[in-house]
């Protein structure tokens, strides 16, 4: 129920990012909305300090879904936002002889509202970066609750089509739960790589 209520609160202060960007308005930006779709790299999970004679855990294979929103607030500058749903598949290694005790699969699944800034230049390219609010949807417990706030940062090219569609291709590092909400001692936290794809279309 927690997390439904920090959902529902989090939706509602993104909503309001583009009542403040009203004041720059310019004629050439359109707002974007489109789908975008996440995986082809790494998700590793880590601790600030390691536990002595803990478990091993390395990334396996994640996705994620998402809608992505796009408000113009200068010709240069975009607020990105949106909604995603990412699955993570990882192994556990226990931290005692592998031969009585095998590493085994686990999985968990975040959604994540980022709140991040769109840096434009040279015509096809742009900077994004901000932060992320994640709400760990996990079923079972896999690794540490990854409710939190983090951090993301991408590189990105992307193409107008005169049709009204853009699609683009944004290398990125997610920080997943730095400031976790748990009480955990030693939490874990989620450090995902990988390439973001998406197709956008331009809103009248």
């Amino acid at each position: 129920m927690k997390n439904v209520i920090l959902l529902l609160l989090l939706t509602t202060i993104v909503g309001y990012f583009p009542l403040f960007a009203q004041k720059e308005k310019h004629a050439n930006s359109k707002r974007q909305i489109g789908i975008t779709y996440s995986s082809f790299g790494s998700n590793d999970v880590f601790r600030k300090e390691e536990l002595t004679g803990g478990a091993g855990y390395y990334g396996d294979r994640f996705y994620n879904l998402g809608i992505c929103y796009l408000y113009p607030l200068t010709r240069t500058f975009d607020l990105e936002t949106g909604i995603e749903f990412g699955d993570h598949k990882i192994t556990i290694t226990p931290g005692v002889s592998p031969s009585h005790y095998p590493s085994y699969s686990a999985g968990f699944s975040l959604i994540t509202i980022p709140v991040a800034v769109r840096v434009n230049f040279l015509g096809y390219f742009f900077i994004n970066g901000g932060l992320i609010f994640d709400v760990d949807a996990s079923p079972s417990i896999a690794i540490t609750n990854q409710t939190g706030l983090g951090f993301n940062l991408g590189i990105g090219f992307k193409y107008n089509f005169k049709c009204g569609f853009t699609a683009f291709v944004n290398p990125y590092s997610k920080f997943h739960s730095l400031v976790p909400f748990s009480s955990e001692k030693y939490p874990q936290h989620l450090l995902e790589s990988g390439i973001r794809l998406g197709l956008m279309y331009r809103l009248k």
